[in-house]
């Protein structure tokens, strides 16, 4: 942890020269004085040294970044010849800028060859000082606590069970490094200490970043490029050290022991030492991971409480329609026949569908009482101001964690522009608030980037509403059509479904790889400044078009199935086939079995997958090394890293995809499946030791980047979390059937059997259904019927039945004639509908209002960190003052005090 604070008040001490390149001087002078030039050396960290693993052979130079390449590849002659050439001039031009190099020509798979990449101190110090790195410059000796959380855990004392087993990283007062202020920093006289080894890999990969590989193409630039093209297989920074028992001490191992480990599953994660190691920007995942899987914990409780009360009344008069429902079947014998006729319901498709009796759909109607009742309509209102309470406490943790870790204005100050980005732009401006001359890409020319890109969304997301559009004709095209063949009717429904399933995914995946290459060049395309703006656009890129993925059939069955399908003899069509209807249970238990299935299914095969692929991949690529086999010969640490799986340039996306992907499943339609928090808290508990051990064991060590806040993410979040309370109010007043019963409850007067105006939900069931004349199915003929045979055998004789029922509210078609099929919407149906439409009014505007207060009263910053802010420029105002008194100066800037930027 971290406060970052000014230099004005320190004593000037003399700045040694630097070229622009940011290369070491001829004579070494990166350091104050002379006293410290013994540091070049190395030999006041020699004693200290881990030999070997770490290091060059000579054992004192530390390996900042490895290379590896394969001499003898499979491409042709000339294609062997250019990618040598490039890595010669590679790093030849490493070489310039300062850097050492050493390859390690003998590798276990005997094909491989290593090159190890040293950054000598002087020039370390030189580009941290280009790079406006933040060094420790006083330890305070405290930890801090500024939230109300982090205070009720602190009061729990040191020895409280949910802290990790691991010594907590004290406060440090930090500033941006001048080589002309070098003994002001913490360590200044060990180069073994002075940067981390995460510090020293980034200023390694920023110059490789600069580097050029050919003098003539100015975009020949970077070993990304290089990596790009084959001539380097792999570009990593080294893990420190093994991590099983055997292995000596480090923090690899010890992450792995209090993090990544299955026992420490109850354990809060050690934040400042995973933001150590991987980087501000990883630290920043796990620390939202976490918070957002604490936070799920009150409302997976409370879930689960309004699904277990709808598990104790599920039998009760309260849940009168489900009672209702079973008891139909009591009413078949000849005496009540012609009541029992009522509840006869009309096929749900043409051809094979039969007529069916409502009774058949008992056990669905309980089952739908778990998350059609009261409780839920309560429940999806305290989701809704959960979600704001989670997004407003998040930004007060995300600014501790700013400011704790010195990226509070990263992306404002500190961040530099991509090396891409000044390699392909060629118009310079002086910048207008810092004066120097920088590269810019003319506005008109971005925006026409952006809304082309935006175009091109657009036209894919298109694609997957059209691949959906034409599963639903698939699905009613082909059920039609097997139901004309009477072999294949017993079994058309199943072959349909399946099929129609096989082909969706075949469509979404071909369009989810296409997509993400388009959405990759794009980005690249629009040529974003910085590395924080180019993330940021392909994350909003690749997320509205996973949106369109994973909620499209959601959101067709929630809002669409069942809407237009008409009435008996009145059916609507596409292409001639009749529209797709909700199954006999309703859209309601439709819709919760399809959240269930896709939520719980696709986070039991992301876990699968996030476990296994990885060690896959490890074991695939451990098979060729042959010596290691042979002659049962230890790998170095570099080729053990080599031979872990690589953590892509958007590795991150995908992390946080699946996570928001979650998000929306536990507040998009929390009021047809409220037992999705707790899902998601399991889940999410299985997530964090899941990543953690993958991130620690099974997968090279990223470029530790930096990054003050989870970026658009968090924008995402907030736009799902403000979908959500109106596809809630939607779910409530369209789906479900709450409304029109409470309408039914109170509305009604004249209820059906004589039941006059009780209170009460009696009678419901056949007031919710319309009858129609079975003259009209003419593609369900009555005497082909299997049920009215059944049914004719049970009653011992032939009843002469007229009607079939289906659900909505129309008026009873008088007649046989021309237009008595003809059914006019009843009033009650108007009724319901005004009282669903001032529903989701009431719903939405109740909410939002709500939210927005909730949003006002919470500051963004907690208190007590604003005033240590405060606290901070203050003292710096102080010490600028006493300065300029002692100097005799004004204002103006001061000769080696600002740090220079290459």
């Amino acid at each position: 942890m971290a406060a970052a604070i000014g230099f004005e008040g320190l004593e000037p001490t003399e700045a040694q020269p630097n070229n622009d390149e940011g290369e070491a001087s001829p004579n070494g002078a990166a350091l104050a004085s002379s006293e410290n030039l013994n540091l070049l050396t190395g030999e006041k960290g020699q004693s200290n040294i881990a030999k070997q693993a770490l290091y060059f052979q000579d054992g004192i130079r530390r390996i900042d970044y490895m290379l590896a390449y394969e001499p003898k590849d499979d491409s042709d002659k000339d294609w062997k010849q250019k990618r040598k050439e490039k890595r010669d001039e590679f790093l030849g031009g490493l070489v310039e800028r300062g850097l050492e190099h050493e390859t390690e020509t003998e590798s276990v798979d005997r094909k491989t060859e290593f090159v190890k990449i040293h950054v000598p101190f002087p020039v370390c110090l030189k580009w941290a000082e280009n790079m406006g790195m933040q060094l420790p410059i006083e330890e305070t000796g405290t930890v801090s606590n500024y939230g109300l959380i982090d205070r009720i855990i602190g009061s729990c004392g040191s020895n409280n069970i949910f802290d990790p087993d691991i010594e907590p990283e004290p406060d440090q007062y930090t500033a941006p490094f001048l080589q002309a202020k070098l003994t002001k920093f913490l360590n200044y006289d060990d180069p073994e200490k002075f940067f981390t080894n995460a510090q020293r890999s980034r200023i390694c990969f920023e110059i490789m970043a600069r580097t050029p590989y050919g003098d003539k193409d100015p975009t020949k630039v970077g070993v990304d490029r290089l990596t790009g093209n084959k001539s380097f297989l792999a570009a990593y920074p080294l893990h420190e050290g093994g991590y099983s028992d055997d292995d000596p001490d480090n923090m690899r191992k010890t992450l792995v022991d209090v993090w990544g480990s299955w026992k420490a599953w109850y354990k809060f994660q050690p934040l400042d030492q995973i933001r150590s190691y991987f980087g501000e920007k990883i630290g920043i995942y796990f620390a939202w991971l976490g918070y957002y899987t604490a936070m799920l914990a009150p409302v997976a409780i409370l879930g689960t409480i309004i699904f277990i009360v709808g598990l104790a009344f599920i039998n009760s008069d309260e849940n009168r329609v489900a009672t209702e429902t079973c008891n139909v079947k009591n009413l078949i014998n000849a005496s009540t026949v012609q009541q029992y006729a009522h509840f006869i319901m009309c096929p749900l498709c043409d051809g094979s569908c039969d007529y069916w009796s409502i009774d058949s759909t008992c056990t669905t109607a309980k089952v739908s009482f778990l998350f059609d009742h009261g409780g839920t309509v309560f429940f999806a209102i305290i989701m809704a101001f959960w979600a704001t309470f989670f997004l407003e406490f998040w930004k007060r943790k995300q600014a501790e964690l700013a400011y704790d870790w010195d990226v509070m204005d990263f992306e404002e100050e500190e961040e530099k522009p991509r090396a891409h980005f000044e390699a392909k732009i060629k118009t310079l401006r002086e910048n207008p608030i810092t004066g120097k001359e920088e590269a810019y890409q003319p506005r008109n020319f971005y925006v026409a980037k952006i809304m082309c890109a935006f175009s091109t969304m657009v036209f894919m997301i298109g694609l997957v509403v059209a691949v959906l559009v034409s599963v639903i004709i698939y699905r009613v095209a082909i059920l039609t059509i097997l139901n004309e063949q009477e072999s294949l009717r017993s079994t058309a429904s199943f072959i349909t479904t399946i099929t129609a399933a096989v082909l969706q995914l075949v469509a979404i995946l071909v369009l989810n790889k296409v997509y993400e290459i388009l959405a990759i060049r794009l980005t690249a395309w629009e040529l974003h400044r910085t590395q924080t703006e180019h993330d940021d656009s392909f994350t909003f890129k690749m997320f509205l078009f996973q949106f369109a993925n994973y909620y499209g059939s959601i959101f067709y069955i929630a809002f669409f199935k069942g809407r237009f399908v008409g009435y008996p003899d009145h059916y609507n069509t596409i292409a001639g086939f009749r529209l797709d209807e909700c199954g006999a249970g309703g859209c309601l238990i439709e819709l919760t079995q399809q959240l269930a299935i896709i939520m719980v299914g696709k986070q039991v095969m992301n876990n699968t997958l996030e476990i296994f692929l990885p060690r896959l991949k490890v074991y695939m690529r451990r098979r060729d090394n042959v010596e290691a086999k042979e002659n049962d010969k230890k790998l170095t640490r570099w080729e053990e890293d080599y031979d872990l799986a690589d953590l892509p340039e958007h590795g991150l996306f995908y992390e946080y995809l699946e996570m928001v992907i979650q998000f929306g499943f536990v507040t998009l339609f929390v009021a047809a499946f409220p037992l999705a928090p707790l899902f998601a808290l399991m889940n999410n508990v299985l997530e964090i030791r899941v990543d953690s051990n993958k991130f620690a064991t099974q997968l090279r060590r990223p470029l530790a980047r930096r990054a003050e806040d989870i970026g658009i993410w968090y924008s995402i979040l907030d736009g799902v979390a403000t979908l959500s309370v109106i596809t809630n109010a939607i779910v409530i007043a369209i789906t479900s059937d709450i409304i029109p019963r409470v309408a039914y409850m109170w509305g009604v007067d004249d209820k059906p059997f004589g039941l006059g105006s009780n209170h009460t939900l009696e009678g419901y069931l056949f007031f919710s259904l319309s009858q129609a004349n079975l003259s009209v199915f003419r593609n369900n003929p009555i005497a082909n019927s299997t049920f009215f045979q059944k049914l004719d055998t049970t009653l011992g004789s032939a009843y002469p039945f007229t009607t079939c029922s289906f659900r909505g509210f129309r008026e009873t078609p008088m007649g046989s004639g021309p237009g008595s099929s003809e059914s006019e919407l009843k009033r009650f149906f108007w009724h319901v509908l005004a009282a669903r439409l001032a529903f989701i009014i009431l719903f939405e505007h109740t909410v939002f209002g709500v939210k927005a207060l909730i949003a006002w009263l919470v500051p963004d910053v907690p208190l007590s960190l604003h005033n240590q802010i405060e606290k901070e420029k203050y003292k710096a105002k102080q010490a600028l003052r006493e300065f300029e008194e002692r100097s005799g100066t004004r204002g103006g800037q001061r000769e080696g005090l600002e740090p220079a930027i290459a």
